[in-house]
């Protein structure tokens, strides 16, 4: 059986199972209610709002995973892998000569962090590199290596979901595996702690970000840093002190391994506020993953200069191949000519821009959860051209990329009924230390698929095969 009809006819068996059970005795909504009710008592919640006002807000979960076949996956992680050869050899050239720092448009403040030293030689331990499937083609279009979130949440959906009686009674037909996240992540941080030099066995932790949307996952992790024996806590980056050569967190702990979470604005925002926590990093007090210099690799203008003929001279016949395959055509708002998606017409960037929306997609350059993104083939005119303005005269930086088709699948809800209803997906790839991971969805009904703005998880589960 080919790997599209496996994952054909386990998708309709998974719907099948689901409405058969659905009976006045064992209604599907309550195997909903009772996921959702367990992932949120567990943790699993964002925070929406400011300062006095923040509410922790559920988001939902969906029991059906997103199934992927066994040599599916084994084409991504062969993507995968290449993708960050090729993301670490483009990020080295910052180091290589001066005149290759200009791309990467890094701000003063971004520059002084990344020429500081961080004592291991990989720029991107632990990343999560988000796409689209399309036409079974995967494309890339995001590298989140500054500080990616979701995998505690990740790891606790599918530890649900794989306890339903729907999968229960797909277990009896289907051998199955999935990914969890949490344990490779502290693997890696340990890696990069004994190449930087570390020498405790258990050394401590600190989750350093801000309190945004996300905190409540970074206290999930800290608990379960503690549960494997780590002494282990959150601090905000103007928490942290510096004295004797040791950085501590606010409760006194003194830091061996900085886990940063956030992004890279939760430093440069609070500028003067961090002067302790810069000098610490300047001095190299702590092993700090992902270091600074793992932006090099997030910026969103890099996808322009990955298919670069110049740049493209360092990488693998392979790692080319994955370039041009997998990543879509991607370039900086300035005022230029450039190489059409084509490949063959030069064009003047901001003209073609204003007349091919419905092929393009516009994203800041340094904004995250889905802030400031406008979508061609579902925006007005009169917006594209606002956003287009705004990239022309404003601060604002920002990227022009070539739309790839959004997938859909149909999920169940109930409302009061069960319902199977489409949601956009978006396929997010996690590697650790430049090697694949796994993976997740996800989900939501709008064009621009995020968690903190709305939208929802689905695990990946591998299908191995029949039995």
């Amino acid at each position: 059986m080919s790997d599209k009809n496996l994952i054909n006819k386990i998708n309709q068996e998974f719907r099948e199972i689901l409405n058969n059970m659905d009976t006045p005795e064992t209604p599907v909504k309550h195997i909903l209610e009772n996921a959702n009710k367990e992932f949120h008592e567990r943790g699993c919640v964002i925070n929406v709002g400011e300062g006095d006002n923040v509410i922790k807000k559920p988001f939902p979960v969906f029991i059906m995973p997103y199934f992927i076949s066994r040599g599916q996956m084994n084409e991504i992680e062969r993507i995968s892998n290449h993708i960050m050869n090729a993301l670490e050899k483009i990020s080295n050239l910052y180091f290589m000569d001066d005149k290759f720092k200009p791309m990467f448009n890094l701000t003063d403040k971004e520059t002084e962090l990344v020429e500081s030293e961080t004592g291991t030689q990989r720029r991107v331990w632990i990343t999560r590199n988000d796409a689209f499937m399309e036409n079974d083609i995967l494309k890339f279009i995001e590298f989140n290596t500054d500080s990616p979130g979701g995998p505690m949440y990740s790891d606790v959906q599918t530890e649900i979901i794989e306890q339903t009686s729907v999968m229960d009674a797909l277990r009896k037909k289907y051998y199955m595996s999935s990914d969890r996240f949490i344990p490779q992540i502290l693997y890696n941080l340990l890696r990069a702690y004994r190449e930087w030099g570390g020498k405790k066995s258990l050394p401590n932790i600190a989750i350093v970000s801000d309190k945004g949307a996300t905190y409540p996952e970074f206290l999930l992790i800290v608990e379960d840093f503690k549960r494997q024996g780590y002494r282990c806590e959150f601090a905000t980056p103007p928490s942290l002190d510096y004295r004797n050569g040791k950085a501590y967190t606010p409760a006194g702990m003194p830091i061996d391994i900085l886990y940063r979470r956030g992004w890279i604005r939760n430093w440069t925002d609070v500028w003067e506020d961090i002067k302790p926590l810069r000098a610490a990093y300047r001095d190299n007090a702590f092993c700090c993953v992902n270091s600074i210099r793992s932006l090099l690799a997030a910026i969103k203008s890099l996808l322009e200069h990955l298919q670069d003929p110049e740049i493209m001279k360092l990488f693998t016949p392979e790692e080319k191949e994955v370039v041009i395959n997998n990543v879509p055509w991607t370039r900086l708002m300035t005022n230029r000519k450039t190489m059409a998606p084509d490949g063959k017409t030069q064009i003047d960037l901001f003209d073609f821009v204003r007349d091919h929306r419905e092929t393009l997609v516009l994203k800041p350059m340094d904004l995250y959860g889905g802030k400031g993104v406008c979508v061609g083939p579902v925006n007005t005119q009169a917006k594209w051209e606002e956003t287009i303005q705004i990239a022309a005269t404003t601060d604002q930086k920002y990227v022009v990329q070539e739309f790839v088709h959004i997938p859909e699948m149909e999920l169940p809800e109930v409302d009061p009924e069960l319902k199977w209803k489409s949601k956009k997906l978006n396929q997010n790839f996690y590697a650790f230390g430049g090697k694949h991971a796994g993976g997740m969805c996800r989900t939501s009904e709008a064009a621009v698929i995020n968690i903190s703005a709305g939208g929802g998880l689905c695990p990946i589960v591998v299908v191995e095969g029949e039995k």
